[in-house]
């Protein structure tokens, strides 16, 4: 079971892309924190990490991302709430107005989960390069959502 103060942790940041046929697609990375104790090791947050993708059902990028169904629901024009299997809790995640309003439009979320730490503070290009790592050591997994 997830529990809430593993969903509170996840850091989390959006952006819109473009698919390889032009439409547009929200993007949604969830990954953990770097460990604030010395039992938090790799391993462990690894596992914390398989334990969210489960609740959200997400597969490998060796395969065609799966549709995990209407997961996101919208709270205020710039913030919604992610919904995993098997607890009440959700995560709530800031998104950027023009993600919001899309996603409001019924445009499809991809959704990232990492396995491996990245700070809340992350620029944009230490998430060009975590993804580009994480992608190398196959440690993302991915699913396709919507607005319930």
């Amino acid at each position: 079971m997830t529990s809430a103060g593993l969903i509170a942790s996840l850091a989390t940041t959006t952006w819109l892309d473009t698919t390889p046929t032009g439409a547009t697609l929200g993007c949604l990375l969830l990954v953990p924190q770097p460990p604030r104790s010395f039992y938090a090791t790799p391993a462990v947050i690894e596992q914390r990490m398989r334990a969210v993708a489960k609740a959200l059902r997400l597969g490998p990028a060796t395969t065609p991302p799966p549709d995990i169904g209407p997961r996101l629901r919208q709270i205020t024009p710039t913030e919604v709430a992610l919904r995993f299997d098997g607890t009440l809790y959700c995560k709530r995640i800031p998104t950027g107005r023009p993600w919001s309003l899309l996603l409001g439009q019924g445009t499809p979320v991809a959704l990232v989960l990492g396995l491996a730490p990245l700070s809340r503070s992350a620029t944009p290009a230490e998430i060009d390069a975590y993804l580009d790592r994480a992608t190398l050591h196959q440690c993302l997994l991915f699913g396709h959502t919507r607005t319930e």
